[in-house]
């Protein structure tokens, strides 16, 4: 217990109400420095009798929460438990506490005193949540700052009905603040695993009202439970229904550009690598495609990719990686993202490099995280700095 307010309320010096208001006020989880790169970070809960509290992190190499195996340890004569774990002191996390006891199976809950923030709704529900941890060092999100402070955007909400998919999905259409000028056509973004509280419109109506990107609509489509994990995963039938009646669809309503180049495909894990595997077959309706996370060690015929044990025998190459080594290089720009604690950055670096070979426009970045929407919500901003930048207007890929 390195903590000085932890050990003040250990050894009788705080009271557990003065310790209960310093939470309430400096906000948890506790962090103190330790050297120039490293922090302790301390995770406190008050969970009540009888109650194991452990902590779930999105900070390792699988996709998702990652248990930490240690429990958390009860400060005596308190209704307080507490975990400190020694960090780097550059990461941002997503994190809940997985509470359990004798009579209930472990439920996952917010950190009480580190409330999710406000864009922490998504369709993957593992995701959804949780309260985030900004390390002192970790790189900045200002444009997340900025969108989580600005009112809601009006947003159009509908359902699409797919003759070829024989399903029906709820679409939700952002238009950028101000006026439009008569016959304009926008850019837009076309965003997978979208829900209405997506960050994704927040996030381009500051950078538009900053004067940085064009204004573009933003649309969020809705993934349907569990055909998210079929319809994703480099499905061709899905890939159609986005380019021959999710488009058509949309230029009926509103009035977008034609022009691939004015025209991405985003999504994360999952959503990230249909919207690079669609963009490849398809760059006639999608010239810019934003990877955030992608997935992009999935081969049917792989469990997790190619892992360790799999690369001792003859394994397929990952479908999008074989897939862009297979084709000309298409004529679309790629943003690309990724965790540098995720076990896929290798693919992610892999798949960087076939894209850097064959002379791809892209851009690729890691950040200090893992599979994470933490940092998913912020990074987008520069992906629309990437596609839609202002004064970029007459770009095509002629």
């Amino acid at each position: 217990m390195s903590d000085p307010s932890v050990e003040k309320l250990s050894t009788g010096e705080w009271s557990p109400e003065r310790f209960r208001r310093h939470l309430e006020q400096s906000g948890t989880p506790l962090v103190e420095r330790v050297c120039a790169d490293e922090v302790e970070v301390t995770f406190v809960d008050e969970p009540g009798d009888d109650t194991t509290v452990t902590l779930s992190v999105v900070i390792g190499p699988r996709i998702g929460f990652n248990p930490i195996g240690t429990e958390f340890t009860s400060v005596a004569g308190t209704p307080f438990r507490v975990l400190t774990l020694r960090m780097r002191s550059d990461l941002r996390f997503s994190y809940v506490f997985t509470r359990g006891g004798p009579t209930r199976e472990g439920e996952q809950v917010p950190d009480p005193f580190n409330p999710p923030p406000r864009f922490s709704e998504c369709s993957v529900e593992r995701f959804s949540g949780a309260s985030v941890a900004v390390l002192p060092d970790a790189a900045p999100l200002p444009w997340l700052d900025q969108a989580e402070a600005r009112p809601a955007p009006a947003m159009d909400s509908a359902v699409l009905a797919s003759e070829s998919l024989g399903n029906e999905r709820r679409v939700w259409i952002s238009m950028p603040p101000g006026d439009l000028p008569d016959g304009s056509a926008l850019p837009f973004v076309i965003h997978l695993d979208g829900t209405p509280g997506h960050s994704a419109p927040s996030v381009r109506d500051a950078l538009v009202e900053a004067g940085l990107i064009r204004p573009c609509a933003v649309v969020l489509v809705d993934q349907l439970g569990p055909q998210r994990d079929k319809e994703l995963l480099c499905d061709p039938a899905f890939s159609r229904m986005l380019v021959e009646e999710l488009l058509p669809w949309l230029h009926h309503r509103y009035p977008l550009s034609r022009d691939p180049a004015d025209v991405a495909l985003a999504g994360e894990s999952f959503g990230g690598l249909c919207a690079g595997w669609t963009a490849l077959h398809h760059p006639t309706a999608f010239g810019n495609a934003i990877l955030q996370s992608p997935s992009c060690g999935y081969h049917p015929d792989l469990t997790w990719g190619t892992g360790a044990g799999e690369l001792l025998r003859r394994a397929p190459v990952p479908t999008l990686i074989a897939d862009h080594l297979a084709a000309e290089a298409a004529p679309v720009r790629i943003f690309h993202d990724v965790g540098e604690l995720e076990g896929s950055n290798t693919h992610s670096r892999w798949l960087d490099h076939v894209l850097t070979a064959k002379g791809y426009d892209t851009r690729y970045r890691e950040f200090a995280g893992g599979h994470d929407y933490a940092w998913w919500r912020g990074l987008f901003a520069d992906a629309l700095l990437w596609c839609f930048p202002l004064g970029n207007s007459d770009r095509s890929h002629a």
